[in-house]
């Protein structure tokens, strides 16, 4: 599925590239700049988190090593990335990503966006491991964290909200899958 999947990456009519975020200094600078935003709050963007920009998708310090399945599953999310900046364009998506109607603790256009991912990865969960493992509390506890922590700046205090729309999504994965 994997290698399936990073030759669609490859062979897109604009590929997508990936490749290791250390090593770009405007993504060890975005680093600095989010620990100084989330007062230290989001302090594992280098090591943890995989970021999309355009056509390329910035991965953390041994991605290579994670396991398959969530290699998978995590470049499924980016993906959505991918095709939002296709769809939105930079400017579309440093509007709506960074800036409407907060850049922090009230983000609507980048908890609607991350959430399109956050859709895609519950979908890639339950075709790769099964919709106990889409359902399981610990993917919904981190999904609910992510939203509502200083990961992505506090940009949705509502986790009532972000519960509702994991329960909606798993209920339509599910009749799809039936």
């Amino acid at each position: 599925m994997l290698k399936q999947l990073l030759e669609e990456l490859a062979s897109r009519k604009w590929p997508v590239r990936v490749v290791e975020k250390r090593a770009f200094f405007h993504q060890r600078l975005a680093d600095v700049g989010l620990r100084l935003v989330t007062f230290n709050g989001q302090c594992r963007y280098l090591t943890h988190y995989v970021t999309t920009l355009g056509h390329t998708i910035y991965v953390p310090d041994g991605f290579d090593t994670w396991p398959e399945a969530h290699r998978y599953q995590i470049l499924r999310h980016e993906l959505v990335h991918v095709q939002q900046f296709e769809r939105y364009g930079w400017l579309g998506m440093i509007v709506l990503y960074g800036l409407l109607p907060l850049p922090m603790l009230l983000a609507y256009g980048r908890a609607r966006l991350e959430w399109e991912a956050y859709a895609e990865t519950l979908r890639a969960v339950a075709e790769v491991e099964g919709i106990r493992a889409a359902r399981a509390p610990a993917l919904r506890d981190m999904i609910v964290k992510r939203f509502t922590g200083p990961d992505y700046g506090w940009m949705w205090p509502f986790p009532k909200v972000v519960k509702r729309w994991i329960a909606d999504e798993l209920d339509r994965i599910e009749s799809a899958m039936i």
